[in-house]
Order: structure tokens, then sequence, then C-alpha cells
């Protein structure tokens, strides 16, 4: 079949035409903020949208924000960054409330993406809460003080590959109806860990180094969870072994007492690791490697 030059036309017409729709569709934009007086930096991250992502930027820098936006969007993102008392903080979300992004077939939660660069100069408090969507918090090379993160129906991930170089005060993790996997905890250097989970699947592995003797409070509902304790750090599991939930335990544990295990260095170590665990009707599993 022949296809006439005109109809070839309007073809490549209509598709240039698609082509440049698309393009505007989404804008890319971009804020920063220098370093000035401030001592501590708050993040401060209220959203529900497609991804998110954390990361070490320049050191010159106390934050820089990567984002895109549709320009007839009926919610935008609303970025502020003041400085009082010596502390900045970093202020991010939606100027409206919204429903999850996988309500919108357009978008379908994937379109949307927000990329956080940080400098490490100065101590850094997290306060993040994430809706729908992916996330992806990388820690490495900050001066990490807390963590704050409250995620919904998300799949989330958060490592830090190198020691934190100052100790963080407290790390809280709730996580609903979603994915979270956290790697290198013990890099954090923090005092106390606090993670609840919901209806998910759920991975914590503390490797790295531990810095200072660490508590971890563990509580999960109808969830999975796979926790990781390497050989190099002595530890110890209070866990009450619910019929109701399925637990298997690595045979480095030796049970001391009744709903108490503990690594064989244990009382002899001066930096040592105590987990507590509840579970109600999901599955806990504790391995050493």
């Amino acid at each position: 079949m022949k296809i006439s030059k005109k109809y070839l036309l309007l073809l490549l017409t209509g598709a240039c035409c698609a082509t440049a729709a698309i393009a505007r569709d989404l804008e890319d934009k971009h804020r920063e903020f220098s370093l000035t007086k401030e001592k501590e930096l708050r993040v401060v991250l209220d959203v529900s949208f497609g991804s998110i992502s954390i990361q070490r930027g320049e050191q010159s820098k106390t934050a820089s924000v990567d984002y895109d936006e549709e320009e007839d969007a009926k919610q935008k993102l609303y970025i502020s960054y003041d400085v009082s008392n010596e502390t900045g903080t970093l202020y991010i979300k939606l100027k409206e409330s919204t429903h999850f992004w996988g309500d919108d077939d357009r978008h379908n939660g994937h379109n949307r993406h927000l990329d956080i660069k940080l400098g490490n100069t100065i101590p850094i408090s997290f306060e993040l809460e994430l809706g729908a969507g992916n996330g992806d918090i990388d820690l490495t090379g900050l001066r990490v003080k807390d963590v704050k993160i409250s995620t919904g129906a998300s799949s989330v991930t958060m490592k830090c590959s190198k020691p934190n170089p100052i100790y963080a005060e407290d790390i809280t993790i709730e996580s609903g109806v979603s994915k979270f996997t956290a790697t290198d905890l013990s890099n954090l250097n923090f005092h106390n860990l606090k993670f609840s989970g919901g209806v998910g699947t759920y991975k914590l592995d503390f490797d790295g180094k531990l810095a200072q003797s660490a508590d971890v409070q563990i509580e999960v509902g109808l969830g999975s969870i796979h926790v990781y304790v390497p050989n190099s750090i002595p530890a110890k599991l209070l866990y009450d072994d619910n019929w109701l939930s399925s637990f298997k335990l690595d045979h480095d544990f030796e049970k001391t007492r009744t709903g108490v295990y503990e690594t064989t260095d244990f009382h002899d170590a001066s930096k040592r690791l105590t987990i507590r665990m509840e579970s109600g009707l999901g599955s806990v599993r504790v391995e050493r490697r």
C-alpha cells in the first residue's frame, strides 16, 4: 500500500506535536541554598508522590533540590529555607492535600521525582513523611544527628555505607503497607533505634561499625521482618515467642532464659547491640553473617 506524501507529512507533524506535548508535561526545576551562619540543619519533608532521593551533595551548599512539576498542576510543591537561632530548616511539602498518585492513571505514581542533595559541613536532623511511591535515602557521608521517617504505601531503601562522623541521638522509623529496607545501620552511630512495621516486608541490616552500645526496639504487626546482625557485633535478643507469629533465630544466639537469646561474646564486650522485638501475626527471622 502506497502512502501519500501529504499523509506522511501529517503523521510526522502529529508525532512532533505529541513529543512536544510530553516535553511540556513536566518541567525540570532547581533550587539551591548556600551555607551562611547556620550550625545545624533540619530537613522537613511531607510529600506524597512518585519518587524521592536524598544523598550527599556539594560541601559549599547547605542543600539543593531538583524536581519536576507540571505548570498546571493543582498541587504544587512548596519549598522554603529559613535560618533561625543558627538552625537552618529546609521545608518541602505539597500546598494542598492530595490522594495517592496511584489514583491518577496519567501519572500512575512514577512520573514525579524529587532529588535532594545535602552538604556535610553541619549536623542534619531528618523529619521525613512519605506517601505512595519510591524513596532512596542515602545518608553516606552526611553528619546525621537524628532521623524520623514515616512511610505509607511505598517502597523505601535507606543506607549509610560509611561511619557517621557524629553520634546520632535517635532513629525512628514507621513503615505502613510498604516495603522498607535499611542497610549498614550500625554506621549511623545511633544510641536508640525504634522500628514499627504494619503490613509489609521489612529488612534491617545492622552491618557497619558499632561505635557505641546501642538499643533497638522492633514492633511488627502482620508484616514480615528479616534482621541481620554481623558476626563482629555482640548482640542480645529479647523476644516473646508468641505462637501467633513465626520466629526463626540463627544458631549463634544461645537461649539464656525465657525470651532472652545472646551471643557468647555479649557480656564481655564494651560495645554491644540489644534488640527487643514484638510481633503480632507476622514472621520474624534473625540471622548472623
